[in-house]
């Protein structure tokens, strides 16, 4: 479906063989020249001293600093909100907390497939780190889950799939990738699934974002969309993190134009169908130019041109408040100290 033009590929890793980094080489090289993003050989020492890839050590710096804890964003309200929605807007949600946990449980399983790869010892921590992060924000949907769905469907929203053809779909759509890329590492394959990530994290989660974004703004699941905050603020630094990667290995246009339009049909015709013109705030038109706009904004970000005619983001003013390096409020100055005022997963607190 998809093919590499190796022309596009830095010429020091155009004839690399992906090899699985050893745990431990003692003939292996940590030196500057000897630390290629994959194809080296390191001695499996993570030597920070030493380090080539200077743009992982500012991703791995600024993903520690947002540190945050989901048990501790007050939940409360949700269980009083939800109350609140239409039953447009109830289905929407289920929809929208099944796709996002999916996706972060789809990284727990897929990042370590790809950095297995990873020579970097300093990029390979910066996937270890964001692995971690993955893991937390699926428990910050299961306390939005926790605080919005009754008690006996809450595992009906992690098996929606299983009834959803759509959404199936959609899931299916990544994990062929990722499976190819596992049953052939070939640089082709790695290619792809290291594209396949970039939208996944810069593309795929944003419209699901910007639905909690809606319902805030009228004060409903206002504990879900401050989850969503600390989330987008990470998913920003993972999107990052594969646009250097990318950069490093070589940008094929051709390549990720053809994956971004592949993923803005999906995106699109999934939108319609969970949002489409049943949501206040948002329209079948709005949900395809914030789609465009956000293909554009990854395009750019490689150094790309416009896929899309210029579009603007329809939905810049919620977005104000959510940007890179700012949240609704300060994690540190809002956490609650209450567990009675916190969500709780069953029993997770007690420990």
């Amino acid at each position: 479906m998809f093919e590499l033009n190796f022309e596009k590929i830095k010429p020091e890793y155009r004839k690399v063989s992906l090899v699985s980094a050893p745990l431990f080489d003692e003939n292996g090289s940590d030196s500057y020249v000897d630390q290629m993003l994959v194809g080296g050989k390191p001695s499996g020492m993570v030597n920070m001293n030493t380090v080539r890839h200077q743009w992982a050590v500012t991703i791995f710096n600024k993903m520690w600093s947002q540190f945050w804890q989901p048990q501790f964003v007050d939940m409360s309200s949700d269980k009083i909100t939800v109350n609140q929605l239409t039953k447009d807007e109830l289905e929407s949600h289920y929809d929208t907390i099944s796709f996002l946990a999916f996706m972060d449980s789809f990284q727990i399983n897929n990042l370590p497939n790809i950095f297995e790869y990873i020579t970097s010892p300093m990029v390979k921590s910066c996937g270890s780190v964001q692995e971690a992060f993955e893991a937390m924000h699926t428990q910050s949907y299961q306390y939005s889950i926790e605080a919005t769905v009754p008690a006996s469907l809450r595992d009906s929203i992690y098996d929606r799939w299983k009834d959803n053809p759509l959404l199936k779909n959609r899931i299916l759509t990544m994990t062929d990738i990722a499976d190819k890329f596992k049953s052939e590492p070939t640089f082709e394959n790695f290619y792809i699934v290291i594209v396949m990530n970039y939208i996944l994290e810069g593309f795929y989660f944003y419209q699901g974002f910007n639905y909690y974004d809606q319902l805030a703004h009228r004060g409903k699941l206002t504990g879900t969309a401050k989850q969503i905050d600390y989330i987008r603020r990470d998913e920003r630094v993972h999107r990052g993190l594969f646009v250097n990667i990318i950069k490093e290995l070589g940008v094929d246009e051709v390549l990720i134009a053809k994956m971004l339009k592949w993923a803005f049909k999906q995106e699109e015709t999934w939108n319609h169908k969970v949002y489409g013109d049943k949501i206040l705030g948002m329209s079948k038109k709005s949900q395809t130019q914030y789609a465009k706009h956000l293909v554009n904004e990854l395009a750019t970000l490689l150094g790309m041109s416009d896929i899309y005619e210029e579009v603007d983001n329809p939905y810049l003013h919620l977005e104000q408040t959510a940007k890179e390096g700012g949240v609704r409020e300060n994690f540190f100055e809002t956490t609650v100290t209450s567990y009675d005022t916190a969500g709780s997963i069953d029993g997770w607190d007690d420990l």
